[in-house]
């Protein structure tokens, strides 16, 4: 699969369109929306055709309307009742609809000497009408209903994970909170605690772009992912004010 090409198929939830499951935690309904906006950002869309673009682009869109309602506790309860409609109970006082009755079994016939064909049986001398029992097939359409299981679970890995080339999510997110604090070393962060004076920015927010973070704040990125901060007084927990 080429580098750049990111393969999303047209989903039915807002859940399918974000790949985690209906009781999901916000946590990771968090890192899959991330995982998503990073594959779909219009830097790497470099390269490709127009028409490939314009379906990331859209497929940005369809991924920012399932984060707008299941990152909100309203919204996504009140999707979730939408999507499981409550069934209709019986009214009081209905009555229960009556079993049919079953007929009285009939006598059983005396058995009749069957034909034979060159001193041989024929299916015809077996019991019933010569059809097939749906039970005797059962096994067979068990394996079959494993088998195209098995190709399915195969088929979306691959789509999901889209070959070696796939951005691989980071563990920022996993490492960094909201209000933590850290210091530059080098090219990177290190995470420090916030009493200790030595901290040179405090996080506000981890967004796949910069333009999502919120004014008046700096950022950097780091593992494909942009740290929205507020740079600290040296030897302080306040935030520097302009």
């Amino acid at each position: 699969m080429a580098e750049h090409e990111v393969m999303l198929p047209r989903m039915s939830t807002h859940y399918d369109t974000l790949g985690v499951a209906k009781n999901a935690t916000a946590k990771e309904i968090r890192k899959a929306y991330l995982r998503r906006a990073r594959a779909l950002h219009p830097d790497r869309q470099q390269g490709r055709s127009p028409a490939d673009a314009r379906r990331a682009e859209e497929a940005m869109q369809q991924v920012n309307v399932a984060w707008n309602v299941l990152s909100d506790v309203k919204k996504r309860s009140e999707y979730d009742d939408k999507l499981n409609p409550k069934s209709t109970t019986r009214q009081a006082g209905q009555p229960r609809p009556s079993a049919s009755r079953r007929p009285n079994n009939p006598p059983p016939r005396s058995p009749q000497p069957s034909p034979t064909t060159n001193g041989r049986r024929s299916i015809d001398d077996e019991p019933g009408d010569g059809s097939v029992s749906v039970w005797a097939s059962l096994p067979v359409l068990i394996i079959v209903g494993i088998i195209l299981g098995i190709l399915l679970v195969t088929a979306f890995d691959n789509n999901d994970a889209g070959g070696e080339n796939r951005p691989v999510a980071p563990a920022l997110d996993d490492q960094m909170r909201d209000d933590d604090c850290f210091l530059f070393v080098a090219d990177s962060i290190q995470q420090v605690s916030c009493s200790t004076g030595r901290a040179e920015g405090r996080v506000v927010d981890i967004v796949p772009d910069p333009g999502n973070c919120p004014a008046n704040t700096e950022n950097t990125i780091q593992d494909d992912l942009v740290l929205c901060f507020e740079r600290l007084i040296p030897g302080s927990v306040n935030a520097v004010t302009e």
